[in-house]
C-alpha cells in the first residue's frame, strides 16, 4: 500500500519592522519651549507660576529640564502662555533634517519695522511656530544698513563669513571684518552698516525667531 507523502510549504520569511520610538521629553524639548514662550510672551515665572497655580521654583525646575509636567499642567502651561499644542510644538521632532543646498534657501529682504535697505536674509531655519532660534545669513550690498528699533528678550550670536561690518550697539560702534564674531543680549538696540567696498556676509543666529 503505498503512502503519499506531504510536502511542507516553506515557511514564510518574517519580515523585520523597524520599531519607531515614542519621542522622550529629552527630544520634545519641554523645558526649552515653555522658557522660549514664556520669554516671547514677555511673563515672569512668577507670574506664570500663579496663572497655572504651582510654584515658581516648579516652573524654574521644568524650564531647566528637571521636572517633566504631567498632561494636565502642560496643558495648563500653554493655555497660560496664550498658545496651542500644535504651535507650542512646532514639527515632528522625528521628521528628517532638512537640507538647503547653496543657492537653494528661501531669501526675504528687510521687513517694513526694522527698516534697512541693501540687505537679503537667507534663511538656514525654517521659518514656523514652535522653532526655538532663527538663523539667517544677512548678505549686505556696499552702504547697505539696517536698524533694528525693536527690542526683546532672547540673544543673538553673529559671525562675519566674508567682508567688514559696523555693528551700533546701544550706540557704540565696533567695526568686525571677515572672521570675527559678537554676541549680545536682545534687550539692546542694535543697527548695523556695511563700509564696503565689496559685499558683506554675516551668520547670524538669535532666539526667538523675529522675521
Amino acid at each position: 500500500m503505498a503512502t503519499g507523502s506531504s510536502k511542507k510549504k516553506p515557511a514564510k520569511k518574517a519580515v523585520a519592522r523597524k520599531a519607531v520610538a515614542a519621542p522622550t521629553p529629552a527630544d520634545l524639548q519641554i523645558g526649552a519651549r515653555v522658557k522660549h514662550a514664556r520669554l516671547l510672551a514677555g511673563i515672569r515665572m512668577r507670574e506664570l507660576a500663579l496663572k497655572v497655580g504651582c510654584t515658581e521654583g516648579m516652573i524654574s525646575k521644568i524650564e531647566n529640564g528637571r521636572v517633566v509636567p504631567s498632561l494636565p499642567m502642560l496643558q495648563r502651561l500653554v493655555d497660560a502662555l496664550d498658545r496651542d499644542m500644535t504651535s507650542f510644538f512646532g514639527s515632528d521632532p522625528h521628521s528628517p533634517g532638512i537640507i538647503q543646498r547653496a543657492r537653494q534657501r528661501p531669501v526675504a529682504t528687510t521687513d517694513p519695522i526694522r527698516k534697512g535697505r541693501g540687505v537679503k536674509y537667507e534663511r538656514l531655519v525654517p521659518f514656523g511656530a514652535g522653532n526655538l532660534l532663527e538663523g539667517n545669513i544677512h548678505v549686505i550690498e556696499a552702504d547697505g544698513v539696517k536698524h533694528d528699533p525693536i527690542t526683546h528678550q532672547g540673544e543673538t550670536v553673529g559671525y562675519v563669513i566674508k567682508g567688514r561690518l559696523e555693528l551700533t550697539i546701544e550706540g557704540t560702534k565696533y567695526v568686525l571684518n571677515t572672521g570675527d564674531s559678537f554676541f549680545f543680549k536682545n534687550h539692546l538696540t542694535n543697527s548695523y552698516r556695511n563700509p564696503g567696498p565689496h559685499e558683506a556676509r554675516v551668520l547670524w543666529v538669535n532666539t526667538p525667531q523675529v522675521h
